[in-house]
Parts: structure tokens; C-alpha cells; sequence
């Protein structure tokens, strides 16, 4: 299915919708047949799918552990410039840091945090990891409106799982922009014992280098489309609403539906010549896993580095008192403020027309007719004709893009027309598609790139630097401590399109968790960290100066991230170090089994789901069930089943599959984990608790992926 059309007729709609002030996204527009002329978008009967801001999701945050201490915070992002360490970029962040700094809280708080949107773009929070009630997500088009610049937003929740996570943006590539912090939930009953904490942040980064940014290279990448959750860059407000789980649409076969009493069943995808499995099979769910198949995150943290008797300082945001907090909306148990959307303001019963009534009082009602169904360029074009922002309209997204922006993606969509059957070599010796984006150098990586840690291509950008905490390895952040001191490490790795290979010079690693979740303990020399992943391991200094080098793999033997442990006098390594232990055995997750208390007891799934990463590199055309992200598809599951993934790589390219508010079981008795790397040709099938209802993203986690298309919704049914 061509993306385009989904989004020219989405955005036309949504603005009848924005004018007429309910600012939801009530159904899909540019309804397509499947691959065997079956439609796979009929509309579903109103109220059939949990509203993120429904009483199913307020139960089951009253019934989450509270310690009853209320964390109030504030954060804003911004633009600014950063010292990165070898050069001041100019880009945006949370506060003045790269990354922000650590958020931390203790599992049973609640945390009321004030969010201020200083971006000349909508922006909105993610909480990577946290099993957050589903209308706190941070998901434009789903559980909120993105935050108009200048405004703010309240986010209120029950923190209940200790562990390692992360927060950052869910609009376009914003992310890469360096919008990023880590945060840390601390065990009331911690069983480690250690001296010190460092939490270590991994990114690579392009932003405001020699003019490039990551919107350029997106459009670089996917021949000008741009992104799906985009953000406007005219400053204009992302009115992206809907969370309109009364008026979503179902997929029939191929899309994941299932009976409502469809025990084991599998819902297939588009490939007909795929076997149907049994329920207790998790596939052959380790096939292609040798060395490199799960990696984990890299660590965050200007000044990350904390003794453990300050390790429940909350050094990355001001309190506010209770009666500033509640200015803002947030003295509510439910959190919600003027700025949250609800899908009762769209009618309980009918459902929105699929060309809204108001276009025709804006006089917009040529415009349809003339929408050319293959792309959204003329459809830009149409809107900028109409001037849309001299008669209240400015903030028209498509999907998240103003006209003028839209406008400007014309010539750029028409040309992606014309390049989607022209190889990649032509694209790149600058044939059909734009050669760059802006005014940056083009960031594309050399098609001839290879990982055989990834099986194949590592990824689609050269970024010029990789950073540990916000720094280039020509001037690394130092972590000082003494010999023998017994450090915890947290790893995450923040970055848009980069997997890492992580060591300690000098040093075994003795991995304790991945994706905040406990492992039984394994000695390592050297980690696999996939985008969005999070490892915690465990060190015991030595005596010295010693290299913590996180390599690009695939990109390069001098693609290096370093950050120095010291705990004596010596002589720092050179920038280029590569430690032994870089060539030693790698860790991935398959090697890794759950500890105890989070193992999950084997049962039958209740339901089957199959989800097919399909695209090509040349066409930049990612999806999931060939199907490009639709904020009206869902997935159906209930609330009490055990439901089953079973992902199948159709593609050349690897990529870190993230699922929101759950953790799933790796099989055999691997860990749980929320991201997992997926290799090309690769099956794994994994199981989670349906037990958090709400409209839940799965994307991939290389963000140059999910934006142009690799993300889906699963949704918990009513009844």
C-alpha cells in the first residue's frame, strides 16, 4: 500500500475535525485492498477498542503499588548549543544538557512532572520501558496531541518497576536531534550491593555537524516523504488528536485479527506461503541468533556518574511545590489537564464522515477531487493554493506537517514516485531521488556496508560522531573512583540507527539486567547494545586508566565511542584505543536467561499475532505486515491473555522491535525484555501479559525505520 494516500486523505480530514474542536483522528482514510484484493480496513463497531483515557485504564492505575510519595518535577526542551567535546553544535535538549540529566525515582512514587515545549516544533514525552498508564504514553495521534511550542503538558503516573530506562520524544526523528535522558528507578529493596553508579549513554550524532540534521537525512533516506509522527517545522501546532479507539479500524486477515474467542489461533500476515504453527512453538524463535542477536543499551549522563549514598538524589529536575503543581493541572489522581484530548468528544455512536462537512463551509471541498491518490505532494500543493493558514488553518498537519511544509514536500514526493523502482545506486549517483537533504553533506552510508555481528547491512547513516554522555572521544567524560570499588553500570543506547559493541578495557562485565529487568548473572567481555536497549552490569575497579570504547559495528573500525574509568595516576589511552577485550566473545540476550522471581511459568498463548517486518533499502519502505504505519490499525488482544509475537525479518536489514507498556519473554527462559534485535531472514516469537489496556505501539526502534513506516498499534478490546 502506498503511504501517500493514506496521508493526503488523513490530513484533509483531520481538519474538519480540528476546526470543529474535538482534534481527534476518528478513522483511516484511503481505505486499500490487501495483496489478494481482500480490504484489510473495515470499520469496526464503535466502543470496541479501550480509550486511552477510559476507566479500564484508570482501574488498573488504582490498583498499581503506591508508596504514596508524589515526585513533582519540571522539564523543558529547548533549542541550544552543546559542547560536545571537540566542537559547540547547535540542537536541541532537554535543559541545556547532552544528554538531560538523570530523572530518578523509586519504585511506588508517583511522578507529576510539568513539561514545557520551548521547540520551534510539537514535541511530546515517551517513557521508554515504564509501564505507564496508556494516556500518559507520549504517542501523537494516539493517547494525546503533541505539545504545541510554547506549551506545556502534565504528566502524571505510578512508577511501579525498578530498573533502567529512558525518555525521549515519539515525533518524527526529534530524538536524533539529542532529545534525551535517562531515568533511573531505584529498588526500595535493592538486592546489589555496590559503591558507585554510572550511567552511561550511548548516541551517534549529526545534528547541527558541517549543516546536517536529522530531518534532512530522513528525507534523504526515503526520497521525501518525510516522517510519520513529523514534527512541524514551522512551528505551527501538530494538532494530532485522535486516540479514537471508538472509531479505529480492525484488520481482517493479515492484520492480526483474531476471534474473540480465538484461543492459539494465529493471525497471519500477507505471505501466503507461510506454515500456521502450533501454540506451543515458539518457531525455531533462536534461528540466525548466534553472536549479535540481542544487544542492550548504552548508558547515559553528563555528570551520570553518583556515589550510591546520593543515588536518590533527583538531580535532573526542580520540585515544585503542590500548589504550583497544581496550576498546571496536576493535583488530579488521574493527571489529565486541558491539554489531554478525549474520544467522547467525538459522539459515542456515529462515526465521522469520511469527508467531514466543514470542509465545505471552508470552501475546501475542491480540493479532494483533485488529490492525486499516489502521493501526498499534490495534495500540499492543493492546500498551499488555499492558503490555508489566511483562514485559521496554519497548524493543518499532515501528519504533523503544515500545508506549507506539505507544499514544500511536493516536488520531493514526486520524484519519490518516480525513483520507487530505480536501484539504490541510482539514487545515490543521483538518478530519480534527492541526493541530500538541506544543506548538510549526505549522511548515507556506503551501500557495501556490512555487519556479520547483524547479518548484513548495520544501518543507513555515517554519522560523523559516536558520544558516551554527550561527548566525542577526543575529549571523553572521566568516571573516577577507587581500586576495588565495585561499580553498577547502566547502559543505554540512545542512538537513531546505530547498534554498539561495548567493553571495558582491562575489565570483565558481569551482566545483572537488560531492559530493567534481572538476568541471572553472566560474565562478559564485550556486549551487543541494539538501539533503545538497556543493559546493567556489574565491575570491580582495577587499578589505573582504563578505556570504556563502544564500537559502531559495521561502520568502521575508527567509529568509536570512549568514555575513561581512572582510578589512579597514569596516562590516558589514546583516542583510537581498542581494547582486548573487544575481540573477545560477545554477549547478546539469547545467551541470557531470567532470573527467578521475573521467569515467566510456560503456558499456551491465548492468541497468535504475526507481524512481518517487510521493506527494501532502496525504496526505504519499512512496514510491518507490508502495511506502513496507519493510527487507525490495531491489532486486536484482550486484557488476561497471554499473547504471542511472532516476528519474521522479510528484509536484507536488521532491526531492534520495541514493544510499549509490556515486557516480553525471550523463549527457552530468556529474559524479558521491551526491544529485541530481529536479523534479516531471522523468526522469534515472544510472549507477553496482556495486563496494561490501551492503544500500544510496537515500532522499530531505528528511527529512520519507524518513521517511514515500521510501527503498528496493538488494541485491547472492550468486554
Amino acid at each position: 500500500m502506498d503511504s501517500f494516500h493514506t496521508h493526503s486523505r488523513r490530513a484533509v480530514l483531520g481538519a474538519g475535525i480540528a476546526v470543529a474542536g474535538s482534534g481527534l483522528l476518528a478513522t483511516s482514510a484511503g481505505a486499500s485492498p490487501g495483496p489478494h484484493g481482500r480490504r484489510h480496513d473495515d470499520h469496526i463497531a464503535p466502543g470496541r477498542y479501550v480509550d486511552p483515557h477510559g476507566p479500564e485504564v484508570a482501574d488498573v492505575e488504582d490498583r498499581r503499588h503506591s508508596s504514596g510519595r508524589v515526585r513533582r518535577m519540571h522539564l523543558e526542551a529547548r533549542e541550544t548549543r552543546i559542547d560536545i567535546g571537540s566542537r559547540i553544535v547547535p540542537t536541541w535538549a532537554y535543559g541545556d544538557r547532552l544528554p538531560g540529566e538523570v530523572l530518578r525515582l523509586t519504585a511506588g512514587d508517583t511522578l507529576s512532572m510539568t513539561f514545557l515545549n520551548r521547540l520551534p516544533q510539537s514535541t511530546t514525552l515517551h517513557w521508554h520501558g515504564l509501564w505507564v498508564r496508556n494516556d500518559m504514553d507520549g504517542v501523537p495521534d494516539v493517547t494525546q496531541r503533541a505539545i504545541r511550542p510554547g506549551d506545556s503538558f502534565h504528566y502524571r503516573f505510578r512508577v511501579t518497576q525498578p530498573g533502567t530506562y529512558w525518555m525521549h520524544p515519539h515525533v518524527g526523528v526529534q530524538q536524533d536531534h539529542g532529545l534525551y535522558a535517562p531515568l533511573i528507578v531505584d529498588d526500595p529493596r535493592e538486592p546489589l550491593e555496590y559503591d558507585h553508579e554510572w550511567v552511561v549513554v550511548l548516541d551517534d550524532w549529526l545534528d547541527g555537524v558541517d549543516g546536517s540534521n536529522p530531518d534532512a537525512v530522513l528525507n534523504e533516506l526515503n526520497h521525501g516523504r518525510g516522517s510519520m509522527h513529523g514534527g512541524d517545522h514551522d512551528g505551527h501546532d501538530s494538532d494530532h488528536g485522535g486516540h479514537d479507539s471508538d472509531h479505529g479500524r480492525d484488520r481482517d486477515e493479515g492484520h492480526g485479527r483474531d476471534t474473540d474467542g480465538g484461543r492459539g489461533h494465529e493471525a497471519h500476515g500477507h505471505d501466503a506461503h507461510d506454515e500456521p504453527r502450533h501454540p506451543n512453538d515458539h518457531g525455531k524463535g533462536h534461528d540466525g541468533q548466534g553472536p549479535g542477536h540481542d544487544g542492550h543499551g548504552a548508558g547515559h549522563g553528563r555528570t551520570n556518574g553518583t556515589s550510591k549514598s546520593t543515588s536518590h538524589a533527583t538531580s535532573h529536575a526542580t520540585s515544585h511545590a503542590s500548589s504550583h503543581a497544581s496550576s498546571h493541572g496536576g493535583s488530579h489522581d488521574t493527571g489529565r489537564t486541558e491539554h489531554h484530548v478525549h474520544n467522547g468528544d467525538i459522539g459515542n455512536d456515529e462515526r465521522v464522515p469520511r469527508t467531514p462537512p466543514i470542509l465545505k463551509d471552508l470552501g475546501l471541498d475542491g480540493i479532494l477531487p483533485k488529490v492525486d491518490p499516489s502521493g501526498v505532494g499534490n495534495l500540499g500543493l492543493h492546500l498551499a493554493d488555499k492558503n490555508l493558514h489566511n483562514i485559521g488553518l496554519g497548524g493543518l498537519p499532515l501528519h504533523g506537517m503544515t500545508a506549507a511544509t506539505a507544499a514544500g514536500a511536493a516536488g520531493a514526493a514526486a520524484m519519490a514516485r518516480a525513483s520507487r523502482s530505480a536501484p539504490r545506486s541510482t539514487l545515490r549517483a543521483g538518478g530519480p531521488g534527492p541526493r541530500r537533504g538541506n544543506n548538510g553533506p549526505s549522511r548515507l552510508l556506503p551501500a557495501n556496508a556490512r555487519s556479520s555481528v547483524l547479518g548484513g547491512m548495520p544501518g543507513s547513516v555515517d554519522y560523523p560522531y559516536h558520544l558516551i554522555n554527550g561527548r566525542t572521544k577526543a575529549d571523553p567524560e572521566t568516571f573516577r573512583c577507587r581500586a576495588g570499588d565495585r561499580i553498577r553500570i547502566r547502559f543505554i543506547n540512545a542512538g537513531g540507527d546505530t547498534a554498539y559493541r561495548v567493553a571495558l578495557g582491562g575489565h570483565r562485565m558481569t551482566v545483572t539486567h537488560t531492559d530493567g529487568n534481572p538476568v541471572e548473572h553472566f560474565r562478559a567481555d564485550q556486549l551487543l547494545i541494539g538501539m533503545a536497549e538497556r543493559y546493567d552490569v556489574m565491575v570491580t575497579a582495577g587499578s589505573g586508566v582504563f578505556p570504556l570504547v563502544a564500537v559502531a559495528d559495521g561502520k568502521g573500525r575508527n567509529k568509536t565511542a570512549l568514555a575513561l574509568l581512572r582510578t589512579g595516576s597514569g596516562r590516558a589511552p589514546e583516542a583510537s584505543v581498542h581494547p582486548r577485550e573487544l575481540e573477545g566473545p560477545l554477549t547478546t540476550a539469547d545467551r541470557l536467561r531470567a532470573a527467578e522471581g521475573v521467569r515467566s511459568r510456560s503456558r499456551r498463548p491465548d492468541r497468535v499475532l504475526s507481524m512481518k517486518l517487510t521493506g527494501t533499502m532502496e525504496r526505504f519502505d519499512w512496514a510491518i505486515n507490508g502495511r506502513t504505519y496507519d493510527p487507525s490499525q490495531r491489532y486486536p488482544i484482550r486484557e488476561g491473555e497471554l499473547v504471542r509475537l511472532v516476528f519474521r525479518n522479510r528484509t536484507k536489514m536488521w532491526h531492534p522491535m520495541h514493544l510499549h507498556g509490556h515486557s516480553f519473554t525471550l523463549p527457552g527462559g530468556g529474559p524479558r525484555k521491551d526491544t529485541t534485535i530481529m536479523r534479516p531472514g531471522q523468526r522469534l516469537a515472544v510472549d507477553f501479559e496482556a495486563d496494561n489496556p490501551g492503544l500500544w505501539m510496537l515500532h522499530c526502534h531505528n528511527i529512520y525505520h519507524s518513521e517511514s513506516g515500521m510501527m503498528t498499534l496493538l488494541g485491547y478490546q472492550r468486554g
